[in-house]
């Protein structure tokens, strides 16, 4: 039975349970904790609870593994209460709760985000004699930066030597994502190297996170350098890594580069997949090569896998902002034809396009949006009420702003600045500030044209 749970068959194990009970076999405390783990993996931890009844009502003790179990299952199911009230029966009982309870306990409030409760039972364990290990330190590490405590789980981190309890590469992994995430590359990069340093064998994730970070940051030939450095220690990229670099590598304009890690997916024997085909599609249209872009779209058509709504978008939007209105309706309609739906960011980018071109079939798709039940986002919003103001429809962008506000869609600093530019375009300078105060007070901060904008309307000095 233990094997069977192992190998996640618990078909099995209820064919051997039931076997057992044909036999006469009587199960014991062991065989009830076998099954109460199958149970409690299959999310069926109040049938494993029933088991546990028939534990107690047979005069078995409970052991340290079945309750273990039953608060794994109890925890993961979010009844954190059952699993605390199980774990008070155990102590009641006399069986003392061991390193592995206590972190299924502190993983379950980590989990629910209850970080002031899971850093009290953590000191307050630690304080009646727990030593804990590195697996407890690093779901309170996960749980505080899951939550943005950045300083809490350096702490953490540094409160692991005094229990002679020492990083490993999941804690080192964790520093690196969050630092690397946070623009603290040289934090993430000398983690990194401490890695190296104490001879640990950085895994997949690892080289990940910190070539993610790099890229982030606009450091795509860096984030190559570590790219090469992980396959030069023997360890396989897989397609996440590639598909990272080669976005990457096409946004900073480095095509060579993009393109010869493209070529090197066949030589490793990986398939690209659809994030790879957009991102190479994408990387195309950001440097104008359209006809590259078409060329490995037909590929993609041709292929296991089909393009998805995002192929087709990048696709409508790049056309739209060369002014091919035609060639990204071209490409819509194969959308509306083959599928997949299209979406708001679909509609957004045409809609944009014919405003662009001075076409005012714009007002039509905006329809035909309504019409297929799609919501418009607070982007398409901002699309149409600059498409109005441009042709001197004030009013019609002021009620388009209105309906936004009505269908709980916050402008952003965007929005605004559409309106206020426009305004003080017409000469309907109070109007600009009533909204440059509205602004204000919903806590948006103008950025450096929409500051500029005021200046030139001598409006800044009388915002103040």
């Amino acid at each position: 039975m233990a094997a069977y749970v192992g190998n996640g068959d618990f078909g099995r194990v209820v064919q051997v349970y039931s076997r057992m009970l044909n036999e006469g076999i009587l199960p014991n405390v062991v065989t009830y904790s076998i099954l109460i783990n199958g149970l409690c993996q299959q999310s069926g931890v109040v049938e494993a609870y029933g088991v546990f009844g028939q534990i107690v009502k047979r005069g078995f003790e409970p052991s340290l593994l079945t309750y273990s179990s039953l608060i794994d299952g109890f925890c993961k199911s979010g009844k954190l209460r059952d699993g605390f009230c199980l774990y008070g029966s155990m102590i009641k009982n006399g069986l003392k709760p061991d390193v592995v309870v206590y972190s299924l306990l502190i993983n379950g409030l980590c989990k629910q985000g209850l970080m002031g409760d899971a850093l009290r039972f953590f000191f307050q364990a630690v304080s009646g004699g727990l030593n804990p290990n590195t697996y407890t330190f690093n779901t309170l590490v996960d749980g505080c930066f899951r939550l943005k405590r950045t300083r809490d789980a350096v702490k953490l981190v540094m409160l692991m030597g005094m229990y002679n309890t020492k990083p490993d590469i999941f804690t080192y992994t964790m520093l690196i994502r969050e630092t690397a995430n946070q623009g603290r590359l040289d934090e993430a990069l000398l983690f990194f190297f401490q890695i190296l340093k104490k001879g640990l064998s950085p895994d997949i994730i690892t080289y990940c996170a910190i070539i993610d970070g790099l890229c982030k940051q606009k450091n795509s030939i860096a984030g190559l350098q570590i790219f090469e450095l992980m396959k030069r220690t023997g360890l396989d990229p897989d397609i996440a890594i590639y598909n990272v670099l080669i976005y990457k590598l096409f946004k900073e304009c480095q095509l060579d580069a993009a393109l010869g890690l493209f070529k090197q997916l066949a030589d490793r024997g990986l398939e690209p997949d659809i994030i790879t085909y957009n991102s190479m599609i994408c990387g195309y249209c950001s440097l104008k090569r359209l006809d590259e872009a078409v060329r490995l779209f037909e590929k993609l058509e041709s292929q296991q896998f089909k393009p998805n709504s995002v192929t087709f978008t990048i696709l409508i939007d790049a056309f739209c902002k060369e002014g091919r209105i035609d060639d990204a309706m071209l490409i819509f309609s194969k959308m509306l034809e083959k599928g997949p739906e299209p979406n708001a960011v679909t509609y957004s980018c045409l809609i944009d396009g014919y405003f662009k071109s001075q076409n005012m079939k714009a007002f039509e798709l905006y329809g035909e949006m309504l019409e297929s039940n799609i919501s418009p986002n607070i982007v398409s919003y901002s699309i149409l009420i600059d498409g109005l103001c441009k042709k001197g429809l004030m009013e019609e962008a002021l009620y388009v702003f209105h309906c936004a506000l009505d269908y709980q869609l916050l402008p952003d600093m965007v929005t605004y600045a559409i309106l206020i530019h426009a305004y003080c375009e017409a000469g309907r300078l109070t109007e600009a500030l009533q909204l440059y105060d509205h602004m204000l007070r919903n806590g948006i901060m103008p950025d450096n044209l929409l500051l500029s904008t005021l200046t030139k309307y001598n409006l800044r000095e009388i915002a103040k």
